[in-house]
């Protein structure tokens, strides 16, 4: 995926057939049944009040203004 865009991309099937032997004997199958989400919104609350304003503006300027507006009004919230 990362590689696809150059001349010669690296595939799995380039690698030696060991390495490919042990990644999967390495493999390991396993089910998780969901019970329970919950969303999180991570508004760059770690960062400077300039780089959350910057960041909310550029979303805005984008069309992104649900989370441009978001990051402005944390930002507001931080400088107080």
């Amino acid at each position: 995926m990362h590689e696809a865009s150059q001349p010669a991309p690296w595939k799995m099937g380039d690698a030696p057939k060991d390495l490919i032997d042990t990644m999967v004997k390495a493999i390991v199958a396993l089910e998780i049944e969901i019970t329970t989400l919950v969303g999180k919104s991570k508004l760059s609350q770690n960062k400077e009040v300039r780089d959350i304003q910057n960041a909310g503006e550029m979303l805005n300027a984008r069309g992104v203004n649900g989370m441009g507006e978001a990051m402005l009004a944390a930002a507001a919230a931080k400088s107080q």
